[in-house]
């Protein structure tokens, strides 16, 4: 039996592999205080819908977790199937789905055959989808049973797909294949089920605008209907930011919070092209880097707002960062991304990815493909390379406009 207790999304962590700076620590501690539930990866409204329908099959009969998970998956395979019936292919685990439904044939459980993921306990909906439904109390327990409030949803889905259609995807979900003819008759009313636009907003409400959550995020969720039914409206982070900030009637804490985040963005921004840049300069000595770096630096100047946010994970680091950006001190810019590569991998139990040799410096993970900006200050405000986790709430929020 196999067993994934995956309350947290993994993927909102620093991670030893592409996160060498600590850098996701920073900008998710910052996205928390307006978004308390959404991650990186959950912005697909149908996949929530998706999981709720799941959690109600998989504790319709057994207790054990065991038994749960493997109904659970058997419900979420059998899902894509009827999806791609539809031809919706924005589902997790497409390409392995494809390939069973193209070949006639659909396998359901936990056996390597009729899993859609490499492992899709973890990288499907019970892993992924799991924390947020979770935040908004919409489903409690390793076991992921339905709350209350997440059995009213249930029951709305239900009563518009139909007992009788219900009942038939209960059926096929309780086996270990699925028929095509089967699932062919089904998936109309299943996908209509997900288009219904009464459903789509009380999922989104519920997940956005849930009756515990936060001052911030109740209002950025007014403020995201508002912004989204303008036409035109554009999804980016950086774009939705500013309108918050220009709009008359947001509140100061929110304001204040927008524009923390704003400025920890280009900190994080030129953090980030350092550390690509320098693991593309293996053997190069330090005046050469010094040299190429330093004419970048001209009319580099950042804001300070980061500052009030208490608690912020790396404040030294960043306090130290934005005085070398400030001072446009190229040096002291280098030293500072190299030690806290070096404290985050040390952390980690692993090794500095890059070190001074002398005044050579050592790459030890190298990216060969980076390069350096002519004007960094241009490039650092130009550009968003974080969420914020407000990107997957715009996502999730046009959905039910």
């Amino acid at each position: 039996m196999l067993t994934v207790l995956s309350l947290m999304d993994d993927r909102s962590r620093p991670k030893g592999s592409r996160d060498p700076l600590g850098i996701e620590a920073i900008w998710s501690f910052a996205g928390r205080k307006v978004v308390g539930n959404l991650t990186t990866v959950t912005s697909n409204l149908d996949n929530f819908m998706v999981a709720l329908l799941c959690c109600h099959h998989a504790n319709a009969s057994s207790g054990q977790l065991g038994n749960v998970q493997t109904d659970f998956l058997r419900a979420e395979q059998l899902a894509a199937y009827l999806r791609l019936s539809e031809g919706d292919e924005g589902l997790l685990g497409i390409t392995r789905a494809k390939a069973n439904f193209n070949a006639g044939v659909l396998p359901l459980g936990q056996s390597e055959a009729a899993q859609i993921l490499s492992n899709q306990l973890s990288y499907g909906l019970w892993g992924l989808y799991s924390t947020a439904m979770t935040v908004a109390g919409l489903i409690d327990g390793a076991d992921r049973r339905l709350t209350v409030q997440g059995s009213h949803l249930v029951c709305d889905m239900i009563a518009t797909l139909g007992e009788a259609q219900w009942q038939s995807f209960q059926e096929i979900a309780s086996g270990d294949l699925a028929s095509v003819e089967r699932v062919k008759t089904l998936s109309p009313a299943f996908v209509g089920l997900l288009r219904d636009t009464a459903l789509r907003t009380s999922v989104v409400k519920a997940l956005l605008q849930w009756e515990t959550a936060r001052p911030l995020q109740l209002e950025l969720y007014t403020c995201a209907i508002e912004y989204l039914s303008e036409s035109g409206a554009s999804l980016s982070v950086s774009v939705f930011c500013h309108w918050l900030l220009e709009k008359p009637g947001t509140s100061d804490a929110l304001r204040a919070t927008i524009q923390q985040i704003q400025s920890l963005e280009p900190l994080l921004v030129i953090a980030g092209t350092l550390m690509a840049w320098l693991q593309g300069q293996n053997g190069h000595k330090r005046a050469d880097l010094l040299d190429k770096l330093q004419p970048r630096l001209d009319n580099l100047a950042f804001a300070d707002d980061w500052r009030k946010l208490a608690g912020l994970p790396h404040r030294a680091f960043l306090t130290h960062l934005f005085n070398a950006a400030i001072d446009q001190d190229a040096e002291a810019l280098i030293n500072r991304v190299l030690e806290q590569n070096k404290q985050v991998m040390q952390q980690r139990g692993g090794a500095a990815w890059l070190e001074w040799q002398g005044d050579v410096l050592r790459v030890r993970v190298a990216n060969d493909r980076a390069s350096i900006p002519d004007n960094l200050d241009k490039h650092c405000h130009g550009r968003w390379w974080n969420s914020y986790f407000i990107g997957s709430f715009l996502q999730i929020a046009k959905q039910a406009v």
